[in-house]
């Protein structure tokens, strides 16, 4: 979020670095549209098509699709936007893979062919399926530990190692420094065989086997590359379904079928193109000259342009991801939480929806989304509460609100005395229609200056991690379906959305959830913890709840688009391609 996942805003809302590819959509008229639509979610396997479709099968396979930003690496362990996430489903198996079929998301074997658990819950038991590297290297139970181990390690500095933190008994000990390896919860038993202990029964674990924080990894090759592995195509090894091939930076990845997966069979595309695309004007060019067979579309012109394709399938379908804003609590003003509360509550969310969105997506008066649930029950319908309407209908002025703000600091009361800066990521007209857009509407409800810096991904990226920043936005993806992968970012120890933000109850309120499996409580515990981050301590402004808006071509088949995974090609193939 999806990857996976935060992500730049603005990619965020074409939905095509996401991969957001659903076959729910219509097309001219309902008949149509669904027979077209039905037949593109297929059953995703050529196994599966009979032999009537097998026969039709094009002679080349190949697929060509949208990556909008550079990666800025794709190591496993120190990766955390969405963009190295789609690489690594179609290079890397984890112990189990995350698909799609026709009921919605499944959890299914991977490099693992079955596991158990134990009665109480803590220790899960994993059994290895003869696999192999693409170097001809078996995959073995140490590769899993090694992986695990070296994200925790807190000499790789992984930003991603809080989601496991919590979960392996010891990890926690382990990433401060206060543990060793050897006391992790992670035995091998022998190479076809690896056991987890957990601090805790955890009610979301098997959901992070197939994520990033648990895929293997080859010491050798780690250690040969050093610094540099996972930066280039030739600095990685496969154990998926393709090998990397070419990574032109900035401009193209491009993989091909990896003949020593263990799944090859099931494999069906010889090559894939992942083509990075930044300009939106560029993307839509090369989606409606068949230089990439599906893509995500915002703009009504577009969007109207493709609708009138007899070729084309549109599909949407609202995704577990969101918008929002971030605040730098060490800065002189965002250090006051009512100043955060004027941003907060002057953003106009349906107009934002309206303009920047195009009608795509959903407002956001709260942060976990709609399609997230808990204990099998959507979790907004559960806790009822909007913290963001609160502050609104408790706080009618915003200008007001914010020179309260500045009065507690000591500063000039006059707003037109007060300077911030945005920091926006992207240098495309895109990106600056989504800063002019905030920066106008700041400057009229609040009358205040703000001035925006615009930085490509990457920079834009380390700038929020290092707090050199204002205040930013950005995007997240949920990795699994709960409430807490959008909730534990927040925490102190995460590192995932760097604010300077610290709250102890919050923290407790998020390691509590983690230790049970009592589902009403965990929905209390988030709803006050949802009710902390957002209207007592103000510390970050959800935007909106994101839908994917895709054009693919008719002739592309058995794209997998997991509401908790990535766009994944892996069992994709194309049946009439001219």
């Amino acid at each position: 979020m999806k990857s996976k996942k935060l992500i730049a805003l603005t990619v965020a809302a074409t939905m095509v670095a996401g991969g957001m590819f659903t076959s729910c959509g219509n097309k001219k008229d309902d008949a149509k549209g669904n027979e077209k639509a039905n037949a593109n979610q297929g059953d995703n396997d050529k196994g599966n098509q009979g032999d009537n479709e097998e026969s039709k099968l094009d002679k080349e396979q190949y697929m060509k699709i949208f990556i909008d930003a550079e990666p800025k690496t794709i190591d496993p362990s120190r990766s955390t936007d969405l963009y190295s996430n789609q690489i690594l489903t179609h290079i890397v198996d984890g112990l189990t893979r995350i698909e799609q079929d026709e009921n919605g998301d499944k959890i299914v074997p991977g490099i693992a062919e079955s596991w158990s658990v134990s009665d109480d819950g803590l220790v899960w038991t994993f059994n290895l399926r003869d696999a192999k590297w693409s170097d001809g290297v078996a995959v073995t139970a140490n590769d899993f530990k090694y992986g695990v181990t070296r994200t925790l390690d807190p000499n790789t500095g992984s930003k991603y190692a809080w989601l496991i933190t919590p979960v392996i008994k010891n990890a926690d000990a382990f990433n401060s420094g206060s543990a060793t390896a050897d006391e992790l919860g992670i035995k091998v038993i022998d190479e076809k065989t690896i056991e987890f202990t957990l601090e805790s029964p955890i009610a979301y674990f098997l959901d992070l086997t197939y994520f990033r924080v648990m895929l293997p990894q080859r010491q050798d090759i780690v250690e040969k590359y050093g610094e540099g592995y996972g930066s280039e195509a030739d600095q990685m090894i496969s154990n998926g379904a393709f090998v990397l091939d070419t990574w032109v930076h900035d401009s193209e990845v491009t993989f091909k079928k990896n003949p020593t997966y263990w799944n090859a069979d099931e494999v069906i595309l010889e090559n894939v193109t992942m083509s990075i695309v930044k300009d939106e004007s560029a993307r839509m060019n090369t989606l409606l000259t068949g230089d990439v067979d599906l893509g995500g579309v915002s703009k009504q012109e577009w969007r109207d342009k493709f609708d009138a394709m007899e070729e084309m399938v549109y599909s949407s379908k609202a995704k577990p991801s969101a918008s929002y804003e971030i605040y730098n609590q060490t800065n002189k003003y965002f250090k006051n939480d009512k100043i955060r509360k004027a941003f907060i509550i002057s953003l106009d969310r349906e107009r934002l929806v309206e303009v920047l969105y195009r009608g795509i997506g959903e407002p956001a008066y709260a942060w976990v989304p709609p399609s997230v649930q808990i204990g099998g029950k959507d979790f907004r319908g559960e806790v009822n509460s909007n913290p963001v309407q609160k502050l609104m209908d408790e706080n009618p002025d915003p200008k007001a609100l914010l020179i309260e703000g500045l009065k507690e600091l000591g500063l000039s009361e006059d707003p037109a005395d007060m300077t911030v800066t945005m920091l926006q990521s992207g240098t495309d007209a895109r990106s600056k229609e989504f800063a002019e857009f905030e920066q106008q509407l700041l400057e009229k409800k609040l009358g205040i200056n703000v001035k925006v810096d615009y930085y490509d991904w990457a920079i834009f990226s380390e700038k929020c991690d290092n707090l050199e920043y204002e205040f930013a936005s950005m995007g997240w993806g949920g990795d699994y379906n709960d409430p807490n992968t959008f909730l534990e970012m927040f925490t102190s120890t995460a590192g995932i959305a760097p604010t300077g933000w610290v709250n102890e109850e919050y923290d407790k309120l998020i390691a509590d959830a983690a230790q049970t499996i009592d589902q009403e409580a965990r929905t209390k515990m988030f709803k006050r913890a949802e009710e902390i981050l957002i209207y007592e301590d103000a510390n970050m402004s959800p935007w909106l709840y994101r839908s994917s808006s895709t054009f693919s071509r008719e002739y592309a088949k058995g794209v997998m688009t997991p509401l908790f995974g990535t766009i994944d090609v892996t069992k994709a193939y194309t049946v009439g391609r001219k």
